[in-house]
């Protein structure tokens, strides 16, 4: 028998050493489970998915709920199905799946304010998934990396709801019952209060919007007496809303690095959006409408500016210099070089919103107080919106030609004592007056405008000539859905009895 060399044993020794810690040795202390690891993957799925909302909000979600006009966007020929991955969030499925290995992570690891975050911003993507679709993917939808599931099954929208309900309900226990500092959260900087507000305010979002279906009245009632376990926002100051940072474009508001095509050509405030605020005398119109081109050109007085929308589905505008732009909080770099990076925030759930809602709420007897509580909430939610553009504005836009201030857009108290605004009245009346207020707070937010027009009917939108005829009602699953899923996509079809604009989600019957 030969004898090992020296070197060969040496070598032996290493080995046997290496194998001997082998696992030890190749475990990244910096993985994915490790305290670190969820935090790693939260920045860019906050900021990729709330992005997305704006710009989808932008090209399709305020122009369907007729606040902004433009002639691409409000005709519906281009709905057709080929856009839907990019134009309809059937891409939120992509920041799901990443959730979804958030929750596994924090589950294995006792994590439970990663687990709660993830599960609130998760219900926000879902439900704006539902809202649009109406049945889709959900309890099955991006697990194939988790549970090997490459075909998943769809569920009718209110199982959805009620599902989104339930993991808000989980999110809000958890929220706070462990100690791990939630890094990576560029949303709400690791506050957890301010995550269980968010859970609160989009729990009231479904409840109300899904309230002709399922009485909201033990739910609602529930949160109100309960303000530990499910906080409210207090004002604009702790809503859900993503700020923008001034120091490069991929931080910056979305709409900042755009090209100024849009600005310049077709997209202006729409016509039901200029005259309901002029109606009103509200100090919102020079904040979420430019002046004409037209008449700024033709003074340097702002009495003198006109703001005049276009109707949605007209068709192309003939001189858009006759019409507003959006305001100058939203403008692109390229339109004015008062345009900024960071003025305009990304609204998810805001104080307003809940206010309504709950002056909703209280005005149809789903929680105590009834006329007098639904007036209380009803101004906190009109006053708030005043407060927070005005904030907003500052003195960003005092040199300008728009010579616009923040103390500008607060009204005195006439504004509360006029009669479209006043909470006096029949119950329709006032229930008419809430819808118009949260309708015009709901600017730039997602598809929520669109929403609330098809639950509650305000406005009355103007059908244009270029146009099918008629406002859609939902949009139409991508066309992948029909190749790779098509079972399942069979089965959704077959509850809604078809997959076109005009059908109606199971919330709006």
């Amino acid at each position: 028998m030969k004898k090992l060399k020296p070197i060969y044993f040496l070598f032996l020794l290493v080995l046997a050493g290496c194998t001997k810690d082998f696992e030890k040795i190749n475990t990244n202390p910096n993985e994915s489970e490790t305290l670190t690891g969820p935090g790693l993957l939260l920045p860019n799925l906050l900021r990729g998915s709330i992005n997305y909302s704006f710009n989808t909000s932008y090209q399709r979600g305020v122009i369907a709920g007729d606040l902004i006009y433009s002639d691409f966007g409000s005709n519906y020929n281009n709905w057709v199905r080929a856009d839907a991955p990019g134009y309809f969030l059937w891409s939120n499925y992509d920041y799901i799946r990443e959730l979804n290995e958030i929750i596994h992570i924090a589950e294995e690891n006792e994590l439970n304010n990663f687990k709660g975050v993830a599960l609130v911003i998760r219900s926000w993507l879902f439900q704006n998934l539902t809202d649009l679709y109406g049945p889709i993917p959900f309890r099955e939808a991006a697990s194939a990396k988790l549970q090997h599931i490459y075909s998943p099954k769809y569920e009718q929208q209110q199982a959805v709801y009620q599902g989104l309900l339930q993991d808000l309900e989980e999110a809000s226990t958890l929220l706070g019952s462990t100690n791990e500092n939630v890094l990576g959260d560029i949303l709400f900087n690791g506050n957890i209060d301010r995550w269980k507000k968010f859970a609160t305010g989009l729990t009231i979002r479904l409840l109300i919007r899904q309230s002709k279906k399922a009485d909201p009245t033990a739910a609602l009632t529930n949160i109100i007496n309960n303000p530990t376990k499910y906080p409210l926002f207090t004002s604009h100051a702790d809503q859900a809303a993503l700020q923008y940072i001034a120091d490069t474009w991929g931080n910056a508001m979305p709409l900042y690095p755009r090209s100024n095509s849009d600005y310049a050509t077709s997209t202006r405030v729409s016509k039901n959006l200029i005259d309901n605020l002029k109606q009103l005398n509200d100090p919102r119109l020079p904040v979420y409408a430019l002046p004409t081109q037209t008449s700024s050109d033709a003074s340097s007085d702002p009495a003198d500016y006109e703001y005049e929308g276009a109707v949605n589905a007209m068709g192309p505008l003939i001189n858009p210099a006759n019409y507003s732009a959006p305001g100058m909080l939203w403008a692109p770099l390229q339109y004015s070089s008062l345009a900024s990076m960071n003025a305009a925030q990304a609204l998810i759930v805001t104080y307003s919103e809940v206010q309504f809602n709950l002056a909703e709420a209280a005005e149809k007897g789903y929680i105590p107080g009834g006329s007098n509580a639904a007036e209380t909430y009803y101004l906190n939610g009109i006053k708030d919106q005043f407060e927070y553009y005005a904030g907003r504005i500052g003195n960003m836009y005092e040199n300008s030609f728009l010579h616009l201030r923040g103390a500008d857009v607060i009204p005195d108290n006439s504004y509360y004592t006029q009669a479209n605004v006043v909470y006096t009245g029949t119950q329709e009346e006032k229930l008419t007056k809430i819808a118009r207020q949260k309708w015009l707070s709901l600017y730039f937010v997602g598809y929520e405008a669109w929403s609330e027009w098809r639950r509650t009917g305000f406005p009355e939108i103007v059908v244009g000539t270029q146009g099918p005829g008629y406002i859609a009602r939902r949009v139409m699953y991508p066309a992948d859905e029909m190749r790779i899923n098509e079972d399942n996509y069979s089965q959704a079809v077959q509850w809604l009895g078809a997959d076109d604009l005009k059908t109606k989600v199971w919330w709006d019957q």
